[in-house]
């Protein structure tokens, strides 16, 4: 190796140290941010920041199936609604506490995930997508036609339990205190996946995106890291949709419905597959449009829809990917995309 050679690894690892220490400073900002302006947040504010993050963490599960595996799922909407109901069922039935409920809630989302994906995954492209969406309808007539236990379309009320962390009891009803429980698992979420992604096991699910078939012919088991992502994105939304119902102490039929199918792959179109970020800046573009524009006019959706086609024509990798291009190489270190060789060592935020 010549010396410009050896002076030119060093640039480049100088180069990635420092994009790596800019994304962490990044993040670190962020979340300093949101845990300061908690309290001071006004009642609607601090709801909608409450949903956000609640759609974040579905938006990032959401992403390791599609953004990681390129497994485009459309039955993504049992397991928020199988995590509503598994909060919802065990307070009203088994009195279980805060904790319980969601870990039954986590639980029901697991097991379910697992047995539909080890269906589900052996298949490819369209079949894949028509498996996992007929799953979700069945669910979805199950929950509809056992109202006795489900509510039907009109849904069961549940009277949340406390938030017990040791000795002490925190009201759940409280404002500040739901926004911060929110917030903690939003960031746990993220940055378990995003050390997940620079694990070896991260780097198998990028190689899946990028050639399945040639990672079949170096021995690995395809089907088994495809069923654990889609495991994990299963569990991951599970707890969303558990979320989603202590935040509205309520969950119907509805929870297994298409809508809830189709959002995450807007998420993840809009603000960039295969990354973590780019589903949560998706998540928070649709919210903002759908508390305040909606509001000046109904049929939002429209503007919506021409953003993501404007958006997919011009940067198929989403608003990350334009934000990406306009910064240049330094948005290109900070907002780093999982597209290539070149990726798969790097971070997952």
């Amino acid at each position: 190796m010549n010396v410009d050679s050896r002076a030119s690894e060093r640039t480049a690892k100088r180069g990635l140290r420092g994009s790596l220490i800019g994304r962490k400073l990044l993040m670190i900002a962020i979340i300093a941010a949101l845990v300061s302006i908690g309290p001071i947040l006004p009642s609607g504010v601090n709801s909608l920041f409450i949903v956000a993050m609640i759609y974040s963490i579905y938006a990032m599960g959401y992403d390791v199936l599609f953004g990681f595996t390129n497994q485009a799922s459309l039955g993504q909407s049992l397991f928020f609604g199988m995590g509503a109901y598994g909060v919802a069922l065990s307070v009203i039935h088994l009195n279980a506490g805060f904790w319980a409920s969601l870990l039954i809630a986590a639980m029901a989302s697991f097991v379910v995930a697992l047995a539909t994906g080890y269906i589900s995954v052996r298949l490819t492209e369209a079949y894949f997508v028509i498996t996992t969406a007929i799953f979700s309808s069945v669910f979805l007539l199950l929950a509809q036609d056992l109202t006795p236990l489900t509510g039907g379309t009109n849904g069961l009320s549940i009277t949340v339990p406390p938030l017990a962390i040791g000795p002490v009891s925190f009201s759940v009803y409280d404002a500040t205190t739901n926004y911060y429980l929110v917030l903690v698992l939003a960031v746990v979420v993220y940055l378990a996946l995003a050390r997940i992604s620079r694990s070896p096991l991260g780097k198998i699910w990028i190689a899946i995106k990028e050639n399945e078939v040639r990672l079949g012919f170096l021995g690995y088991n395809v089907f088994r890291y495809k069923l654990a992502a889609f495991v994990v994105a299963g569990v991951l939304t599970g707890l969303s949709g558990a979320l989603y119902a202590v935040r509205l102490r309520y969950v119907s039929a509805d929870f297994l419905s298409l809508k809830w199918a189709v959002i995450p792959i807007v998420w993840s179109l809009l603000g960039g597959p295969g990354t973590l970020i780019g589903p949560i800046l998706g998540v928070v573009i649709l919210v903002v449009f759908e508390y305040y524009v909606s509001a000046i006019w109904t049929n939002y959706l429209i503007v919506v829809g021409v953003i993501i086609i404007l958006v997919m024509r011009w940067s198929p990798k989403g608003i990350i990917g334009v934000i990406r291009s306009g910064f240049g190489q330094t948005g290109a270190n900070i907002f780093k995309l999982r597209s290539g060789s070149e990726n798969i060592s790097g971070a997952g935020d």
